[in-house]
């Protein structure tokens, strides 16, 4: 079986790129891994984490923002599993998708954490002053 890698898609590096100038956000370490790995999974599933936690800190001043992130990510979660479980309709099934079953199953993990990572992301770059789409994205300072 050849050994498949994985190098970060290219509008994720970009993005990672662009927000890098910014303000330091989390995200897994652009380097090729294992594809599905479960060290490539938990630096993806750490990202978010810590974004999320950060998020809840800086708008710690704002609660009715916190309780909707709060119930976003609670929705976010139910996605996640339920696409999970589209992917993979028969994984209570041993042996049905093989014996790359748990990395496939991490590779999708994986993606779907780092799309809901750059997602976060935008709380935590901040807005342009004059953004009138900002909604409840905190402005950057002016310079």
């Amino acid at each position: 079986m050849q050994k498949r890698t994985v190098l970060y898609r290219p509008a994720l590096l970009a993005l990672c790129l662009a927000l890098s100038c910014a303000a330091p956000v989390a995200f897994a370490e652009p380097k090729a891994m294992d594809a599905g790995s479960e060290e490539l999974f938990e630096m993806q599933d750490a990202a978010l984490n810590s974004n999320y936690q950060r998020i809840l800190r800086i708008y710690a001043d704002d609660p009715a923002f916190i309780a909707k992130l709060k119930a976003s990510q609670r929705a976010w979660l139910k996605f996640r599993d339920a696409e999970m479980e589209a992917l993979f309709p028969h994984a209570g099934k041993p042996g049905y998708y093989g014996s790359s079953y748990e990395q496939a199953r991490r590779h999708w993990l994986g993606t779907l954490t780092e799309e809901r990572t750059a997602q976060l992301a935008r709380w935590l770059v901040g807005a342009e002053a004059d953004d009138p789409f900002a909604g409840s994205i905190k402005r950057k300072p002016v310079e």
